[in-house]
């Protein structure tokens, strides 16, 4: 036999309500905003640190240099006026500012000391090769046994210079010796 269970009725329309979708929809914006912007504004400016770092425009008047002297050592080497003289016309004078070290007194001679002025140039660069090496200085280019203010080329050297002056004294100097300097202080 079946019994009848008495259940109340629920009017189930009455006590059903949907929810509105405005307010997780306006926190899901919201987060979406907080986050999306900052995490822009920083892809932004990683993009903008990492073109300034690239930009190697800077460099193009070294690698002209480089190439340049490359060209005039070749020249030079081979005794080529021709190229020497057009190197000299179509190159624009470059005034590079170095920082002249001061006279090294090697070796003293004893001989009677003679008024001989300081050696005071520039020097630019030096060309070494085992047969050949050359030296610039104040724009002019030198081999061993050249003069320059009373002083004789005695050496070159891969970095340095050895001068013998008419008193007999010797006077070394080195291409880097300003920048050894530097990096001690």
């Amino acid at each position: 036999m079946a019994t009848k269970l008495n259940l109340p009725e629920v009017d189930f329309v009455d006590d059903y309500r949907e929810e509105s979708t405005r307010i997780p929809l306006v926190i899901t914006l919201l987060l979406l905003l907080l986050t999306a912007a900052p995490m822009s504004y920083w892809i932004f400016r990683i993009n903008q640190v990492g073109t300034v770092s690239t930009d190697v425009s800077n460099y193009d008047v070294l690698v002209n240099a480089v190439a340049n002297n490359v060209k005039t050592v070749d020249a030079m080497l081979n005794n080529d006026a021709e190229a020497l003289a057009a190197i000299n016309a179509n190159s624009k004078k470059q005034v590079v500012t170095l920082i002249v070290p001061e006279v090294v007194i090697v070796e003293d001679r004893g001989m009677e000391p003679k008024e001989q002025r300081a050696l005071e140039i520039e020097l630019e660069g030096i060309y070494w090769s085992p047969a050949n090496p050359l030296v610039g200085i104040n724009g002019e280019t030198y081999r061993m046994g050249d003069s320059i203010q009373g002083y004789e080329i005695v050496r070159i050297g891969k970095t340095a210079v050895q001068f013998q002056g008419a008193d007999g004294n010797i006077v070394v100097m080195d291409m880097y010796e300003n920048l050894l300097k530097a990096g001690k202080k």
